[in-house]
């Protein structure tokens, strides 16, 4: 890979930071549909370091999705640079992606719709080894290891199918299988979304467990505020298939800048109105926010907000 020239770093956004694990920069996914092609990520920039949680948070049909995907390639962007330790991923042929894919995993929103019905756990979460050509022995270590992390053990699951577990104990298999490949960094898809609040608790104990324990960067995909701020270190906001605030998880609570930002906020629900830490004036539903692109500007110290000069005017939504 060609070492950044100064004129690249000139021309670098400033939210993207030295040493990062994972870059992303100016992401574009598009998807033909009946009624014309649709843009649902576009120039979508930010990065991960080593350790370190990114919180995607936006509304349903926003990208995010999308853009957790399009890092691992399923599937690839129509353009833009994914790199992953100073190697450009865009760049891999089937092959390299293939072995790359030991490092970079992923959890799924649904892991029943991911798994293979005929088969057993043992199978389930030794997938990724096989096809990786891990050899038997070591094989049957790291399925033991990897349930274990995750609270179960293969004498007590590893001869069971999917359909007898709760989706918790679905989402555990399904994070045990990430976990089987040794990964550096795990993109998680709405991994609680469709579970109750006390199964939420137990299984995002479980993700931040396995973070400490093996020093895992995470892409935290979720539309759930809440659920967010408990999980990341920063938050990247997503509307519209753009970032429009993005900073660390503290400044962006206590100082949303964009006004989706501060919607999503307000969505929230609380006990009472006095409990939001939020005072900034409400925004109106005909504000241009809705219908303007602006580049991201720093706002404070490492927190950044779409609100600067326009980039692009009265854009179809792509939703």
């Amino acid at each position: 890979m060609t070492p950044a020239t100064a004129a690249d770093a000139a021309t670098r956004p400033g939210y993207l930071r030295d040493g990062a694990l994972l870059t992303v920069e100016d992401l574009h996914c598009s998807f033909k549909t009946p009624s014309g092609r649709v843009s649902a990520v576009r120039g979508v920039s930010f990065d991960v370091l080593p350790g370190e949680t990114l919180g995607l948070v936006g509304e349903s049909g926003c990208g995010k999705t999308t853009t957790g995907r399009a890092i691992l390639r399923l599937p690839a962007a129509q353009s833009g640079t994914v790199t992953f330790r100073g190697d450009d991923m865009s760049t891999y042929s089937r092959r390299q992606m293939l072995a790359a894919r030991r490092r970079l995993q992923m959890i799924f929103q649904d892991p029943l719709s991911s798994f293979n019905p005929r088969r057993k756990v043992v199978d389930i979460v030794g997938e990724g080894l096989d096809i990786q050509g891990v050899r038997r022995a070591e094989r049957r270590e790291r399925i033991s290891t990897a349930l274990h992390q995750v609270g179960m053990s293969v004498e007590l699951v590893g001869d069971r199918r999917a359909h007898e577990f709760s989706g918790g104990q679905c989402q555990r298999i399904s994070i045990a299988r990430a976990l089987a490949l040794g990964p550096e960094l795990i993109v998680c898809d709405e991994p609680v979304a469709s579970l109750d609040v006390s199964v939420q608790a137990r299984v995002l104990n479980v993700l931040q467990d396995i973070r400490e324990n093996n020093d895992l960067s995470l892409v935290f995909v979720s539309h759930d505020l809440a659920v967010v701020k408990v999980m990341s270190d920063r938050i990247a906001v997503m509307h519209r298939g753009r970032i429009v605030e993005i900073g660390d998880a503290d400044a962006v609570y206590a100082n949303p800048s964009h006004p989706y930002t501060r919607r999503l906020l307000d969505a929230v629900p609380v006990i009472a109105e006095s409990e939001r830490r939020v005072t900034l004036p409400a925004v109106s539903d005909d504000d241009e926010w809705r219908t303007v692109d602006r580049e991201l500007v720093e706002v404070a110290s490492g927190h950044f907000a779409a609100i600067g000069e326009v980039v692009s005017e009265n854009v179809k939504a792509s939703s």
